[in-house]
């Protein structure tokens, strides 16, 4: 028994032993790997600033670490020492981490610092940043009637990417396609590009979207449009001041609903504080909405829009609940004005061509950009654009350069005594 003992014994300390050895010789393994990567990572590190294969490696290393920061500098080094293929990465990380609007101004930077990387970059991807190969068009071409109706509201569309432009050419098709808007008299011109670093439209998802439209003044100028359709950025879109601002993403339904804005249809969803004391008050009535249900609103909305009491079916919305008001709209249904995907009724698809066939009372952007251009004392800029907006039979417009003249020919009377 103490034989056989001992020798169970020995044969245990026997493999323990063995055991010992071989999680000594993984151990030993591993610190000398560790080494060696560590002898690797150094070794790129020394390299790196002459060596662009070295920084490209070291890019790829902090991609695999998910430090996409620390990889997009490695990258932009590599494409400095022109390392094959380390621009495109360099950007396409750029555009992941911080848009493409940061991207395209980046580049545009290095080229004012004298590393002009354009000339390196196929003209399709510069395109995709918003960054033309031409210079952003300042001549309109003749409206192209997409809807086969006489004009009577005329749009310019306006693009800040390649991808913004896909979708307006889509939009355009499905436009055509669609039967209630090809029925309308509605013009589109052709399509303008535009730099998105000159426009710099916003990217946050969750807010609306701006761009400096300021720098569109020329062109509002020279053409011939009422309105402008702005694809640019992402974000929320809007309506506002004769600008349809969409995201380059949008869709028909979205296009249809800030359409809609511009022959005076209202939100039916709630409005914030703000939005609604702006454009709530007791008693008014718009298209698709009335504020308030008394008999004298009522009978104000039927007169103004030509629509017969049994054709109403007043729904409360929620869009005034902000300011504590009730609101209501003229149809039962939910509608594209409440949710963007919802059909347009009948009763307003008719109330959109009845306001359409005044166009000269929709306020064209002409109109908004003379305001911008009087906050500068650009007067030149503000008789041109109020002439042009008055062309139109805008009657403000009209009535502005009415009392013009008045005056002018007030103060040339008084000179002359």
């Amino acid at each position: 028994m103490s034989r056989a003992m001992n020798s169970m014994s020995s044969t245990s300390a026997a493999t323990v032993f063995k055991k010992s050895r071989l999680a000594g010789f993984f151990l030993l393994l591993g610190v000398v790997a560790c080494q060696d990567a560590l002898t690797t990572e150094q070794q790129l590190l020394s390299r790196a600033s002459t060596d662009g294969a070295a920084a490209a490696q070291l890019a790829r290393l902090r991609l695999a670490e998910n430090d996409l920061t620390a990889a997009l500098q490695w990258w932009r080094q590599a494409a400095a020492l022109d390392a094959p293929g380390a621009l495109e990465h360099a950007l396409m990380l750029q555009v992941r981490l911080e848009g493409k609007l940061a991207t395209a101004h980046w580049l545009t930077a290095q080229q004012a610092a004298g590393q002009d990387y354009t000339h390196q970059l196929q003209p399709q991807l510069l395109a995709e940043l918003g960054l033309w190969a031409m210079p952003p068009q300042t001549e309109f071409s003749a409206a192209e009637n997409l809807a086969g109706a006489s004009c009577s509201l005329r749009i310019q569309p306006v693009v800040t990417s390649a991808a913004a432009e896909r979708t307006y050419q889509l939009l355009a098709q499905q436009w055509q396609q669609d039967p209630q808007l090809s029925q309308l008299p509605v013009c589109f011109a052709a399509v303008v590009r535009v730099q998105s670093t000159l426009l710099n439209c916003s990217e946050q998802a969750a807010s609306r979207i701006h761009c400096e439209y300021q720098q569109l003044r020329q062109l509002v100028q020279q053409g011939q449009f009422q309105q402008l359709l702005l694809l640019g950025g992402r974000g929320i879109a809007s309506f506002n001041n004769g600008i349809i601002q969409l995201p380059e993403d949008a869709n028909l339904a979205l296009l249809r609903h800030e359409f809609l804005h511009i022959a005076g249809f209202l939100d039916e969803y709630a409005l914030s504080a703000l939005a609604a004391r702006a454009v709530c008050q007791s008693g008014r009535i718009a298209p698709n909405l009335l504020v308030g249900a008394d008999n004298s609103t009522l009978a104000r909305y039927r007169q103004r829009y030509r629509v017969a009491a049994q054709d109403i079916e007043l729904t409360a919305v929620d869009t005034c609940q902000a300011v504590g008001l009730q609101a209501y709209r003229p149809v039962a249904a939910v509608n594209s004005m409440r949710h963007f995907e919802a059909p347009l009724p009948q009763l307003y698809f008719d109330l959109l061509q009845q306001e359409l066939e005044q166009a000269a009372l929709l306020m064209p952007v002409q109109y908004y950009f003379a305001y911008l251009a009087r906050q500068q004392e650009a007067w030149l800029d503000w008789y041109q654009l109020m002439h042009t907006a008055a062309g139109f039979g805008y009657p403000p417009a009209i009535r502005a350069l009415s009392k013009l003249n008045q005056t002018t020919t007030a103060a040339a009377a008084a000179a002359e005594d």
